[in-house]
C-alpha cells in the first residue's frame, strides 16, 4: 500500500518521489537479513551522511516550487539525527497488522515487533505532535475503500491541490522503484491505479498470534487519529 501511495504521488507533475532512501543505511547498521540485501547494498547509500544527502531536496523543492515525496519505513530512521527530519511534513500510513504479517511472511517467517513498526509509528505520532508538527495519519483500509476521498483529504492536510492524475499509473515496474522491487512489488506492478476494495480478512498464523495482539494495541491508537 505504501508503494501504491508513492506511485500515486509520482503522477503529480510537481512531485519527485524517492523509494526508501534510508534503507541501505538501515541494513548496514542493523545487519538485518532481507532477501534484497545484496541488491540494495550494491545500489543504495549505506552510511548516514550519504543516505541523508541522497534525500536532500533540490533548490526548487527547498523553495516550495516542487514537492519531494520520500517513502520510508519507520525503523529506517534509526541511528540518524532527528534534526534532519523535524522540519518535514510527515504522513503515517498503516495497515491492519494481520495484513502486514501476511506480506512479511512471503520472505520473513518470523517478523519482529521492530520489523512491523507499529510501536515506532505511535512513537513518531507522539513525538511529532508534542513538537507542534503533528503528522497526517492514514489508514490503508480506509484509503483502499475510498481512494479518491482519502487522497483528497491527504492533499488538503498537506496543503496540496488535488490532482486527478493521482488515481492512475501505468502498470509494471517504475523508474522510482528501489532495487528490492522484484521481491516486494509484484502486486502493485500488476495494478494500474486505485480500485475501490473493501477490507479483507487475513489469517494470523498461531506462532504470530502474540505479536499480532501486541501490534493491535498500537494499531487501535493510530486508527483513532486517522483521517
Amino acid at each position: 500500500m505504501s508503494t501504491a501511495l508513492m506511485y500515486s504521488f509520482a503522477q503529480r507533475e510537481c512531485t519527485r518521489v524517492l523509494d526508501e532512501p534510508l534503507y541501505g543505511h538501515f541494513l548496514v547498521r542493523t545487519g538485518a537479513k532481507r532477501p534484497d540485501r545484496v541488491a540494495t547494498l550494491a545500489a543504495w547509500p549505506t552510511d548516514a551522511d550519504a543516505a541523508l544527502r541522497f534525500m536532500m531536496p533540490t533548490a526548487e523543492e527547498d523553495s516550495g516550487g516542487r514537492v519531494l515525496f520520500c517513502k520510508h519505513i519507520a525503523n529506517h530512521f534509526e541511528g540518524l539525527p532527528w534534526s534532519a527530519f523535524e522540519d518535514h511534513r510527515h504522513v503515517l500510513l498503516f495497515r491492519n497488522p494481520a495484513a502486514v504479517m501476511s506480506s512479511y511472511r512471503a520472505h520473513i517467517d518470523r517478523p519482529s515487533m521492530h520489523d512491523i513498526g507499529y510501536a515506532l509509528q505511535c512513537g513518531l505520532l507522539e513525538r511529532l505532535t508534542e513538537a507542534g508538527n503533528p503528522p497526517t495519519v492514514v489508514c490503508s483500509d480506509r484509503l483502499q475503500a475510498a481512494p479518491e476521498k482519502v487522497l483528497r483529504q491527504l492533499c488538503g492536510a498537506l496543503g496540496l491541490e488535488w490532482d486527478p492524475a493521482m488515481m492512475k499509473w501505468p502498470p509494471g515496474p517504475r523508474p522510482e522503484d528501489g532495487p528490492w522491487a522484484p521481491w516486494w512489488y509484484r502486486g502493485v506492478h500488476a495494478s494500474s491505479g486505485w480500485e475501490v476494495r473493501p477490507p479483507r480478512a487475513y489469517n494470523v498464523p498461531d506462532h504470530l498470534s502474540d505479536l499480532h495482539h501486541r501490534c493491535k494495541v498500537h494499531y487501535d491508537t493510530l486508527l483513532q487519529h486517522a483521517i
